[in-house]
């Protein structure tokens, strides 16, 4: 199939998922699952437009789109990260003291916070109404090209790019680096997602085996963010300096989550069984 044939198929699937997910959330705004299911539902979007500027080259309208989908994320990611954190402290459930319990009191009112927004903007007007064009065709030459034969280099780039940063990511002490690599590995996947029906080794499996890495490292990013907030809230706010037992219970759960992560990808494979064989041209 042409890549500009390939690509307006999968766009206008994505495209019919964010509408659905969009009319979800404004009607409950205070659902956990259907804010999650709206900001993946906006990232396939963002990652079908991303591999069809790569193939195809840019479209003006889509690029509007894409502003648009990326200011509707912002207010929809603050309220997931309350979300998340939320779900995390109640997951962990360390030994109530009271720093550990002012500290969850902080993560509800940003929920409540952010959902207002959230609830605003879901109401207006010009997010009701917002639709992602799908273009027909493509003015580069791209367009009349195999989308089977485009596919491998897009993703071998977006490889390269995740592993760079592998080495840096190792290193316990640098949750800076691993969070680099949680960006780039992100843009890989939800690319990946895109052009999974162009290789035929490609199976279910194979998105599975993406999806739990890519968990595996927001699990530790989580981690990572709860621990630097509780942290300063602790020490600027309580005016602390000994750690609290949420503190205690995350750097544990933290440890647990890491070593995971290095049995994966510090071998010296690297992340050849994360990537797998299945996209090789």
């Amino acid at each position: 199939m042409e890549a500009a044939a390939f690509l307006g198929e999968s766009g206008r699937t994505r495209s019919a998922r964010f509408r659905e997910c969009l009319g979800r959330a404004a009607a409950n705004p205070a659902s956990d699952e259907a804010i999650h299911d709206l900001r993946v539902a906006i990232r396939r979007v963002l990652a079908w437009i991303a591999v069809r500027d790569a193939l195809l080259g840019p479209d003006r309208r889509l690029r509007e789109a894409r502003l648009s989908l990326k200011a509707l994320m912002s207010p929809l990611g603050k309220l997931r990260d309350a979300h998340v954190k939320r779900y995390r402290i109640r997951n962990v459930d360390p030994e109530g003291d009271e720093p550990s319990y002012l500290y969850s009191v902080q993560v509800a009112s940003d929920i409540l916070r952010w959902e207002a927004r959230v609830r605003k903007r879901l109401g207006a007007q010009s997010t009701r109404r917002f639709r992602v064009p799908v273009p027909k065709g493509a003015d580069g030459p791209g367009g009349r090209i195999e989308a089977a034969i485009l596919a491998p280099d897009l993703l071998g780039r977006l490889e390269r790019e995740v592993s760079k940063h592998r080495k840096a990511a190792l290193d316990p002490a640098d949750p800076e680096a691993l969070h680099r690599m949680r960006l780039a590995f992100k843009k890989y996947r939800y690319a990946a997602e895109v052009l999974l029906p162009l290789f035929p080794k490609a199976t279910e499996e194979t998105a599975k085996r993406l999806h739990a890495f890519q968990t595996l490292l927001g699990t530790i990013h989580d981690c990572d963010v709860i621990l630097a907030e509780a942290a300063s809230f602790r020490r600027k706010i309580l005016g602390r300096e000994e750690e609290c037992a949420l503190e205690i219970a995350f750097r544990a759960f933290r440890e647990k989550r890491y070593g995971e992560f290095r049995r994966t990808a510090g071998k010296d494979a690297g992340l050849s069984p994360v990537f797998g064989e299945e996209f090789r041209p």
